[in-house]
């Protein structure tokens, strides 16, 4: 748990909507430098860092990006505030950092996972960004499948009730566009084979579940774009191999410039992130879904990391990577059978081996997905 008394944001914070997924709405914030809290973005503490709490308040937020070791006092414009939404099958905040800080972050080193930090909020902040969000919907600004639901920790009856106190700061990977800066976002899935594959299996269990999933869409008369990054090729020790899981992250036009390609690809090869993960899923997870408890630490931080997300921005000099979203797994509310069902219908099936039946594109002469380790 962190260390008490947590940061408290000011209320006169001003917020600027920037974007929002299933679970949190992100925001661009801005302050006087002066009522700036203490708080260190850091993922860890060294024996001469003093927690959040402890910090000179002038010092604003620590850039930990080098081993660990504070450097430079940030301001608001280096972070974005994350708020919950009001979804019941969320873990709050609180409880989401208490993982993070006790179970993800010690698996890293310094400068691997997206910088971020537990602040407490405000009530009248919450309100004044739900009133944001309806100013939004009113506008036809907010996206059409994300309206009607709001923030959690707004105190007003009149709106959709869930208690939530704390929030967090993130490092800010926005690019600059006006520099020449993009950001690329993915996840590398399942770098090793699923330990329940069968002994003759020619695709690795992420291609195996895209093409299945890919097939109920084609049955449906949906098109779709079926081939797709395989993991395998990521911690290839084949630097062709690397290129082409490169040109499937970056997409057309952006994977038709060969310089690019290249940086890229030395920037992911070369990074800490991939290797850590590869040894981390195979490590806390031997048994595989169909042997695993699913209720252990290990497997279900396993499968965190089977689904966390690369954040690269890449600028004309520069190419920083970054890993996110280690959502909590549980397999609590029916997602245990459901793991246990869809691996089961891989083998089954024939996904993992090729043996699927059905006419589709992927089976065709000179088509087929076979995936290498």
């Amino acid at each position: 748990m962190p260390v008490e008394p947590i940061p408290i944001l000011p209320e006169e914070l001003t917020l600027q909507y920037i974007a929002e997924g299933a679970a949190n709405v992100i925001w661009r914030i801005s302050l006087p430098q002066a009522a700036i809290p203490p708080s260190t973005l850091k993922e860890e503490y060294s024996k001469s860092t003093p927690p959040p709490s402890e910090i000179d308040p002038d010092v604003g937020v620590i850039d930990n990006s080098d081993n660990g070791n504070p450097q430079t006092a940030l301001g608001y414009g280096e972070v974005l505030l994350r708020l919950r939404k009001c979804l019941p099958s969320s873990e709050s905040n609180l409880l989401a950092y208490e993982y993070l800080s006790t179970v993800i972050m010690p698996l890293f080193p310094p400068g691997v996972m997206v910088g971020q930090t537990l602040v407490k909020l405000p009530q009248e902040l919450v309100s004044r960004a739900n009133d944001v969000l309806h100013s939004l919907e009113e506008t036809n600004a907010r996206p059409i499948h994300r309206r009607h639901l709001y923030l959690a920790g707004d105190p007003r009856p009149s709106e959709q009730q869930m208690e939530e106190k704390y929030a967090f700061l993130v490092e800010d990977m926005t690019p600059d566009i006006s520099r020449g800066e993009f950001l690329i976002e993915f996840k590398a899935k399942w770098l090793t084979q699923s330990p329940n594959a069968p002994a003759d299996w020619r695709r690795c269990r992420t291609c195996a579940l895209r093409l299945k999933k890919h097939s109920e869409a084609l049955r449906k008369g949906k098109t779709v774009e079926w081939r797709g990054l395989c993991p395998f090729d990521l911690v290839s020790q084949d630097q062709k191999r690397n290129a082409n899981a490169v040109k499937r992250i970056l997409k057309h036009p952006r994977n038709e410039d060969e310089n690019l390609v290249t940086r890229v690809t030395k920037a992911l090869i070369n990074g800490p992130q991939l290797s850590i993960l590869r040894e981390l899923q195979a490590s806390l997870d031997p048994n595989g879904i169909l042997k695993a408890d699913h209720t252990s630490k290990e497997f279900l931080t396993a499968m965190t990391l089977r689904d966390c997300t690369f954040f690269v921005k890449v600028s004309p000099t520069d190419i920083q990577a970054r890993l996110g979203d280690f959502d909590v797994k549980s397999g609590d509310g029916g997602k245990s059978d459901y793991w246990v069902k869809l691996e089961t219908e891989l083998i089954e099936d024939g996904w993992y081996s090729g043996t699927e039946k059905g006419d589709f594109p992927w089976n065709a002469e000179g088509l087929q997905v076979v995936c290498k380790l």
